[in-house]
């Protein structure tokens, strides 16, 4: 049977497109949930909702980023080198700042422009790693739960092959890694059918936890140990809220197995300025440098060079540390905010974040999250988001976000107060 007989006759698409990614996934599902025109057909008023939606930070961006942008568009040999190709890599002086950034920041020792490699995103980056680590077929393992974006990003990259999963929330008790050790052996009876590569996102997505250091150490020898990778997704790496964690420090020079992908989305709140970079073993650099050519060509070279001035100035001057130090807490009491009203007003078992944008919630009486994520949005307006495309550990939680609400904490608990009052009118 040919490719083409596999579709249905009036298709003329691609197997990928009309079999493997057929329906709504997971982030598009977010997406659409908090579109207005999904808002006004529930008969709501889309500047009276509440969302616990978003998965994304609302902080402003620190006034020098925006002055070095400033400077590139209004001076004439600036704004035209901006409109240049760099090298398919990015820009060396880019990849050097990057470097004393990684160093000054999160101590990270023997870090050089060959170990980095600059993108358009973490989720474009996170794609060309794969196809550079692993060949079609093969699996790529996650803790469960992960970011929902991961698993059409391996059908996209990787046809035939397939996700899976470790256990990391026990569903039940509702609590994150009680049994490290089985979480542990699980991996290892993965890599002994054939797992050489785990994902493993930085704080976490969506439960905004931080492993202990001793847990990731051990994936990443139990990975070693088999000829593995373990790739760590650094997008919200630095809000973390209390230790630092280990694996921050960590460079291609300590552990040529471990890749990192990182991204200015969350930190620089540049969600829709897209840019990221990867760390890594120069064999690994100069692997994506074969795959960038075809799939993007170059980064942004705007981007780069905004980035590279920004790092140059804020690192100088000492504001940088001082700007993260106080990102990080701001949305540390965000989040306490947040858990307080869940505790006090909905009496809701939650995942305290370590970090991060989130945290997650047993739906009441374990009900179906998406029928309760919409009976909450039509009744109360507040929005909230079904756990189930998470993984399977998710299939009787919700997602929430406290990251556009960072200026807003009133509305946090207001939001949660609507909820209060509909489940005690139903009782």
């Amino acid at each position: 049977m040919t490719s083409k007989e596999k579709h249905p006759p009036s298709s003329n698409l691609s197997c990928l497109v009309d079999e493997t990614l057929a329906g709504l996934s997971p982030i598009q599902t977010i997406m659409k949930m908090a579109e207005k025109r999904n808002i006004l057909q529930l008969g709501l008023d889309p500047e009276s909702v509440i969302s616990f939606g978003g998965g994304w930070c609302n902080h402003f961006a620190p006034p020098q980023l925006q002055n070095v942008y400033k400077q590139i568009v209004s001076d004439r040999n600036l704004f035209h080198q901006s409109g240049r190709y760099s090298s398919i890599v990015g820009s060396y002086r880019c990849r050097q700042q990057l470097c004393r950034f990684e160093k000054d920041i999160y101590y990270v020792s023997e870090l050089h422009p060959e170990n980095i490699v600059l993108g358009h995103s973490s989720t474009q980056l996170f794609h060309d790693v794969l196809r550079v680590l692993l060949d079609p077929g093969e699996p790529i393992g996650v803790l469960d739960p992960t970011y929902a974006n991961y698993f059409n990003a391996v059908k996209c990259a990787l046809p035939n092959s397939s996700v899976w999963f470790i256990p990391a929330l026990d569903g039940k008790r509702w609590e994150y890694l009680p049994e490290p050790d089985k979480s542990l052996e699980k991996l290892k009876q993965f890599c002994s059918k054939g797992l050489r590569a785990v994902v493993l996102p930085v704080p976490d997505n969506p439960t905004s936890q931080i492993p202990p250091n001793d847990f990731i150490k051990e994936i990443r020898e139990i990975l070693e140990d088999v000829g593995g990778f373990l790739i760590l997704d650094f997008a919200y790496k630095a809000l973390w809220f209390n230790d630092i964690p280990d694996c921050f420090s960590w460079s291609p020079a300590d552990y040529a197995n471990v890749v990192s992908i990182h991204s200015n989305s969350k930190w620089l709140s540049s969600l829709g300025r897209r840019f990221g970079w990867v760390e890594a073993d120069t064999s690994i650099s100069k692997g994506l440098e074969k795959i960038i050519e075809s799939v993007l060509l170059s980064p942004d070279t705007l981007h780069s060079m905004a980035t590279a001035m920004f790092l140059e100035q804020t690192l100088e001057n000492g504001f940088l540390q001082q700007y993260i130090d106080e990102t990080r807490m701001m949305y540390k009491n965000t989040a306490d905010v947040l858990l307080q009203g869940l505790h006090e007003l909905l009496d809701w078992k939650c995942l305290t974040p370590d970090g991060g944008l989130y945290t997650c919630c047993p739906t009441p009486n374990r009900c179906d999250p998406e029928i309760f994520v919409q009976r909450m949005l039509k009744h109360t307006g507040v929005l909230f988001i079904p756990g189930i495309g998470f993984g399977p550990s998710m299939r009787y939680g919700i997602r929430l976000s406290y990251g556009p609400l960072c200026y807003n904490h009133e509305l946090i608990l207001e939001g949660l107060q609507r909820v209060k009052t509909y489940l005690e009118s139903k009782e």
